[in-house]
């Protein structure tokens, strides 16, 4: 099943809410459905943001990055971090197209 790591980013809520969405599929070379795992970090939810998060053993048993990465580095999600991403990212305040 899929795993993902979510660490020290910066989620908004806007009309929608929902951050994590577990997806369930069947896998043709598997017999049961799943949804796979996610791990969030030191991330930050503003403005009604919902980490919508499943508790459960599997979540502890996602991949850690540290076993298969030597450096990386890392800032904890922090309204001066979000500062930075919009200024050297080339952020624009561009309204978002309707959903469909």
């Amino acid at each position: 099943s899929s795993e993902i790591v979510s660490q020290c980013n910066i989620y908004e809520g806007g009309h929608k809410k929902t951050v994590f969405k577990y997806m369930p599929e069947k896998a043709a070379d598997r017999e049961e459905t799943v949804a796979g795992w996610i791990r969030s970090e030191g991330d930050a939810f503003l403005h009604g943001a919902l980490p919508c998060l499943v508790d459960g053993p599997g979540a502890e048993c996602v991949f850690r990055p540290e076993e298969y990465y030597d450096r990386w580095t890392m800032e904890a999600a922090s309204p001066a971090l979000k500062e930075v991403i919009q200024l050297c990212a080339g952020w624009q305040p561009v309204p978002r197209p309707p959903d469909c």
